[in-house]
């Protein structure tokens, strides 16, 4: 008997191991992320040092900044 099929509707995945976070996947990215997050701060930090007005940097040697 022949069976005339008009239309089909399928859903299809494809992952991998690593695809699904595992603990171990997750670990990665959340030292990834806290490794990034401990860098931009300290460049802030570094940034606010250069910006930031020093007596020293206002006056000349022997001189009062104020």
């Amino acid at each position: 008997m022949d069976m005339h099929i008009g239309e089909v509707n399928s859903t299809v995945r494809a992952t991998d191991a690593d695809a699904l976070l595992s603990p171990q996947v997750l670990e990665r990215i959340v030292r990834a992320v806290l490794e990034r997050m401990h860098e931009e701060h300290a460049h802030e930090r570094r940034v606010n040092d250069e910006r930031r007005l020093r007596p020293d940097a206002l006056t000349e040697p022997g001189q009062d900044w104020r």
